[in-house]
Order: structure tokens, then C-alpha cells, then sequence
């Protein structure tokens, strides 16, 4: 069912469900820019549509992970690689995260799984405790907050964009440079 979905109304679904997570069908639907009947066709369920996108989501974040190459030098060029990776389909992650800090296929669930409930946040952990065991990262910052760091200014970064805050064009950068050269202008130093 996955794969038959193309990417551009998977990611219309994906952005639907991101920015209103308890949505129904009909308003899935409408927020994507199908008929409840196209989407139905697709996923019968909203519980369905949510399964649909957790795995298109997976696979897009697993793919972002494998492109990067985290393990392979320099650092700094594969946290580019990482956030162009993740940058690709926007969509998905904000569905991703969407999922991650809540359960959208049971609204009776309070539980909130939050950061660190994923394959992407140990990824993230582990290159940046490697990082700081290699001398590119510092040490006087726990390696889990250097990735909540580096994930939460990506997260803001697309949020923004989709938003229209900032122009996507050169976002990728924008993020990296932040993240690895902080907000003080050169002048400033």
C-alpha cells in the first residue's frame, strides 16, 4: 500500500496529519487536497493512514541515516549530509515528529513517547558521543542534548519554512551553520 502512494500526496498526508494530529478522515482529507473517497481508497481508516505514514516515515528516516553516513569523516560534513538527507521529504519529518511526541493512533493514550523513543535519536547520540570522543564535539555538553539540540533546530528550521517564516531555499545551511557556529556574528568574536 506504501509504495503504490506517490511521495507528493504522501507528503500532503503526512503534513495533514503533522499539523492536526487528531484529525479525522474527512479533515485528512480535506487538509491534503483529496476526497474522503480517494483517501479512503487509499487507507480506510484514519488508524490505517497513520500506519501508512509511520512506515513511509521510517523508511525516510532510515534512508536520511544511511545517506549521511555518520560514521564516516568529517563529522561536520556528515551532519550536512544528515540534514539534506532529512531536509528532502520536510514533510515527513514533521509527521515523525508529530508521532514521536504523541501516539496518534489512540487518543485515549497520555502517554507521550517523547525525544529518545527511536533508531533516529540513538543514531543521533552516537555520532555526536563519537564526536566528542574524536575531539569535533564538546565534552562539557551530554552527547543525548547535543543531539536534542541539533534535532530540535532542524525541527524549528522546518517548521519555520512550512510556515513561511523563512524561505526553504538554503535552510539546510542555514541549520548546520547554526548548529555548528552558533548565533555570534563574526564581528562579534
Amino acid at each position: 500500500m506504501t509504495s503504490a502512494l506517490d511521495d507528493k500526496l504522501a507528503g500532503a498526508l503526512a503534513l495533514a496529519v503533522a499539523q492536526k494530529p487528531r484529525a479525522n478522515l474527512q479533515q485528512i482529507a480535506r487538509s491534503a487536497g483529496i476526497s474522503k473517497a480517494t483517501l479512503y481508497r487509499i487507507a480506510p481508516t484514519r488508524e490505517g493512514v497513520v500506519e501508512m505514514l509511520l512506515e513511509r516515515c521510517t523508511r525516510h528516516m532510515q534512508d536520511a541515516l544511511t545517506g549521511a553516513d555518520l560514521e564516516s569523516p568529517p563529522f561536520h560534513s556528515a551532519l550536512e549530509r544528515l540534514t539534506e538527507g532529512v531536509m528532502k521529504e520536510r514533510a515527513f519529518y514533521l509527521f515523525w515528529n508529530a508521532a514521536l511526541w504523541m501516539d496518534l493512533n489512540d487518543a485515549r493514550n497520555d502517554e507521550v513517547l517523547g525525544y529518545g523513543a527511536s533508531f533516529y535519536s540513538d543514531a543521533l547520540e552516537k555520532f555526536f558521543l563519537n564526536g566528542q570522543k574524536a575531539g569535533v564535539f564538546r565534552i562539557d555538553m551530554p552527547a543525548k542534548w547535543l543531539a536534542k539540540a541539533y534535532d530540535f533546530l532542524l525541527y524549528a528550521a522546518v517548521e519555520s519554512a512550512q510556515r513561511g517564516e523563512i524561505a526553504s531555499v538554503g535552510m539546510s545551511a542555514m541549520v548546520d551553520k547554526m548548529f555548528l557556529d552558533g548565533a555570534t556574528s563574526e564581528f562579534a568574536r
